[in-house]
């Protein structure tokens, strides 16, 4: 048999034992019988055995127990016991029987059960959530005790049995009903379904309810296990969440209308300003009144600036700021950008700089405006906390697949640096890093956190590292997707000429000679560098010599040693050195006329920072002209005749653009082609701008807010049925067909694509100006400032005698043909920065004016003077201008005095 059998007289001696119990102790049959427990096992367990024994015979009732036991090798088990008395003939209890089996792994399995059924009743006994099972006819098998009190009954075996019709009404409990039917016959799960219940006293609850199928071992569904979690609280929160979500949108609503709205009635009035005090710059100031003018407008520009900044944070903050996805060319949109803002780090006597890798992809699709506000806020602050030394912009490329591409744009500045405690800080609206009202900077504190949001808003990310005296680094890197193959852009042709041609570079910033080391590397010439004017002298002496001459030198225009003409000079007056062409780089304040240029025998002039295109364009005219010619690459570096500047100077522009940075390059480029502009943010503004001002030309942009340039554009020839009215060129960032007709359909006049290009815009407004009769009206002059004194041409006219020659005729021949010879030498000495020879012409001529009756020129050129003194660069060159335009109006007077006598 299976079993362990044995029996054991009163004494507790062994008198039989199977021969499984002789195995199970590990012992023969004869070291059995006769022996005790005690002979046989630990004392510990033989004195239970022997009190167990005793029990059974003295109470003649049966033992049967499991109980733990100890094997001969020592493993602990448990077994079942069962022990009788044992009677002799006579009924006498003579010892015991037993027998006892191996029940370990019943025990264990048996402990299992109980420990997961003692877990289930601990759960269902103090869980909050709601846990019932249910058979497939839907009736409770067993429930929590939170489902008890869920449905109000005292027990859990007043629900066992019942479905919920017994607890619910009817509606809510077929509701119950059908879904759980439907995961018995589909075996699917119902999953967080939110359910509206009522509790036993009848008040609206919410529940979680989750319901998923009991699976027997042989695949059938007995029934469901539910779980239901009261969810009221949470309910009512999200409720107040939403209604609140809902009042913050609405107030941001109306906060952004608000803003919008306060900007654009700002706006208006500033506008206004702006294009009335550009009317009174035209006319004829005294030097005081046109400071002040200057300042009104600047701090004018300045305003507009910061309440741009702050609609566009309200639109952010809106959600309501809306992006191009448009193809663009990535080096154009960077150094136009630059470019934009040269002469202000210029004028602070700062280098501007560039450099883009060659593996940066060119043609990418995207929204070329938002890149360029970022890159310009960045760039703008970077100037900003300068004092001296550079900023230079950083474009590589970060990642790139077949179809994006990751840019990296990183500027980086040598000025003050931002404290570690600040960093985290700076990309905060309205915070800057020193935020003290005595602060050296100021600023609204809006561009970095518009900077960030567009970033994020691109998908892009930015950042700053940074060291106190030592500069920051600003990035941010966007993915851009790249445009389909075959789509034209711009790019350098190769030409022949150049991959043989050998260049000498000489600047004494080593950036600008690594840009330029870059930029040459791509048209493949042999490029050397000397970062002084001695060294270049002795490299293109040496070269000379050797028989391998430079063909072209580019020169900058401020090395320390030795200015650029100086060493274009020296060059020249070595007869070795005759084959050498001469490329001078110059800052945008201090270009040289083509005169200066011949006069020093330089081939061509290029403004920094030099665009790649623009680089390219000079080297192909340079190299293929005349050697002793004078070539001009860049229309927009070319002098143009003095009656062309006085039409340019007479046609009033108008800008219509709502992106404020893209607003900028405009009046920079326009600027640069001697254009005068001013701007305006949407089409409303454009009709009220020229109810105020006359203005001859509109560079409308089609996509504006509140009224797109199309809908301006025959509103204003509705106003003018006759075609009178501004002459209007488009701006889109469209170049479809189709495009064009609908801005002539409109009432436009011409089309230009975005980005900008220099050169296609002077080419417009060079059709404009055929067509368009500046509308400028003169003002009188202030009193003071006649052109001449009366008094004074009466005086002299009462000089003359009888046959003698008018003195006025002798004087006023004299002083024009000498004043002219003055302005040139005025002109000369502002270009060479020759202070002390600026301030004795002007004096002089001063002096002839006054004899005149010139006043007002006699008060210009006693402002120069003054200025020429203390080394002003800037206003000098303002002022010499307003000297000559005043010369002409005093010409003019002179020979109309001449005519009368």
């Amino acid at each position: 048999m299976p079993q362990n059998i044995l029996r054991k007289d009163g004494e507790g001696r062994f008198t039989f034992a199977n021969r499984r119990f002789c195995n199970f102790i590990g012992k023969p049959l004869h070291e059995v019988l006769g022996r005790t427990d005690f002979d046989l096992f630990p004392r510990e367990l033989a004195a239970k055995y022997h009190q167990d024994d005793l029990r059974v015979m003295a109470t003649l009732e049966n033992l049967d127990v499991t109980e733990a036991h100890q094997t001969s090798s020592g493993e602990r088990l448990f077994v079942h016991v069962m022990k009788t008395p044992l009677y002799d003939a006579l009924g006498h209890v003579v010892g015991i029987q037993g027998i006892f089996w191996d029940v370990t792994q019943r025990k264990a399995t048996e402990e299992a059960l109980a420990s997961e059924r003692d877990l289930l009743r601990a759960l269902l006994d103090n869980i909050p959530d709601r846990i019932y099972f249910k058979d497939i006819h839907s009736r409770f098998l067993r429930c929590s005790a939170s489902m008890v009190q869920r449905l109000g009954v005292k027990g859990a075996s007043e629900v066992i049995g019942k479905t919920d019709f017994d607890f619910h009404p009817r509606e809510l409990a077929s509701e119950f009903f059908q879904d759980e039917q439907r995961i018995i016959s589909t075996g699917l799960p119902l999953v967080n379904k939110l359910e509206r219940q009522f509790s036993a006293e009848g008040d609206e609850m919410w529940a979680s309810v989750t319901k998923v199928p009991i699976v027997g071992k042989t695949g059938i569904i007995s029934g469901i296990i539910g779980i239901s979690r009261d969810v009221t609280r949470l309910k009512a929160a999200e409720m107040a969440l939403k209604e609140a979500r809902d009042a913050a949108v609405q107030s941001a609503r109306v906060k952004s209308e608000f803003l919008a709205n306060m900007s654009h009635e700002i706006r208006t009035p500033m506008n206004a300003i702006t294009g009335m005090t550009g009317l009174l710059l035209d006319t004829r100031l005294s030097q005081e009144q046109r400071d002040y003018a200057e300042t009104i407008r600047a701090s004018t520009d300045a305003l507009l600036s910061v309440i741009n900044d702050v609609l566009d944070f309200s639109k952010i903050e809106a959600g309501k700021l809306t992006f191009e996805m448009i193809d663009f060319e990535l080096r154009e949109c960077v150094e136009s950008t630059i470019e934009m803002l040269a002469e202000t780090a210029q004028k602070k006597g700062l280098d501007l700089a560039c450099w883009i890798d060659a593996s940066v992809p060119n043609l990418l699709r995207g929204d070329p405006g938002r890149v360029r506000q970022v890159l310009a806020n960045l760039v703008s602050n970077g100037i900003k906390f300068t004092q001296r030394g550079e900023v230079l912009v950083r474009v590589t490329r970060e990642a790139e697949t077949d179809t994006t591409a990751m840019v990296r744009f990183a500027v980086q500045d040598t000025g003050v640096g931002i404290p570690g405690d600040a960093l985290s800080l700076i990309f905060n609206a309205f915070t800057q890093a020193d935020g003290s009202t005595t602060r050296k900077f100021g600023g609204s504190g809006l561009g970095l956190t518009i900077s960030r949001q567009l970033a994020k808003l691109m998908n892009g990310d930015i950042g700053v590292e940074s060291e106190i005296g030592k500069g920051s680094t600003f990035w941010f890197k966007i993915p851009f997707d790249k445009q389909s193959l075959g789509t034209p852009g711009q790019s350098c042709p190769a030409f022949p000429q150049l991959a043989s041609k050998r260049i000498l570079v000489v600047d004494d910033t080593a950036s600008y000679r690594n840009i330029l080391h870059e930029q040459l590397r791509l048209f493949k010439v042999a490029d050397f560098y000397a970062g002084s004017s001695n060294e270049a002298l002795n490299l293109l002496r040496a070269q000379a010599a050797s028989g391998t001459p430079f063909d072209l030198a580019i020169i900058d225009s401020d090395i320390k040693d030795m200015d650029g003409l100086t060493l274009a000079q020296a060059i020249r007056a070595d007869s070795a050195l005759g084959s050498v062409r001469l490329i001078l780089l110059t800052s945008l304040h201090r270009r040289l006329t083509t005169a200066v240029l011949q006069t020093t025998g330089i081939s061509a002039g290029l403004v920094k920072p030099v665009r790649q295109s623009r680089l390219f364009d000079t080297l192909v005219d340079v190299l293929s002209a005349d050697p002793l010619g004078c070539s001009f690459p860049s229309s927009a570096n070319a002098p143009r005749p003095d009656r062309a500047l006085t039409q340019i100077k007479s046609v009033r522009v108008l800008i219509a653009e709502d992106n404020a940075v893209n607003q900028r390059l405009a009046v920079r480029q326009l600027k640069k082609l001697g254009y005068y502009a001013d701007a305006v943010s949407n089409g409303k503004e454009v009709l009220e701008a020229l109810r105020q001002v006359p203005y001859d030309i509109i560079l409308m942009d089609c996509q504006m807010p509140e009224m797109d340039g199309y809908e301006v554009s025959r509103l204003i020839r509705q106003q003018n049925p006759r075609g009178a009215g501004p002459y209007i060129i488009a701006l889109t960032a469209n170049a479809l067909q189709g495009d064009r007709e609908r801005c002539i359909q409109a009432g436009m006049n011409d089309y230009l694509t975005k980005p900008l290009h220099l050169i296609d815009l002077e080419t417009s407004l060079q059709r404009a100006l055929l067509r368009v009769q500046p509308s400028r009206k003169q003002i009188e002059a202030a009193p003071g400032t006649e052109t001449l004194d009366r008094a004074i041409l009466e005086n002299l006219r009462e000089l003359t005698s009888a046959n003698e020659v008018d003195p006025l005729h002798e004087l006023v021949e004299l002083f024009l043909k000498d004043a002219r010879l003055r302005l040139d030498k005025l002109t000369s000495s502002l270009q060479r920065q020759d202070w002390a020879q600026l301030a004795s012409t002007a004096h002089t001529l001063k002096g002839s004016a006054k004899n005149l009756g010139a006043k007002h020129l006699a008060n210009l050129l006693s402002s120069l003077e003054k200025h020429a003194k203390t080394g002003n660069l800037t206003d000098s060159a303002n002022i010499l201008l307003n000297v000559s335009s005043e010369f002409h109006e005093v010409e003019t007077a002179l020979l109309a005095e001449l005519q009368k006598s």
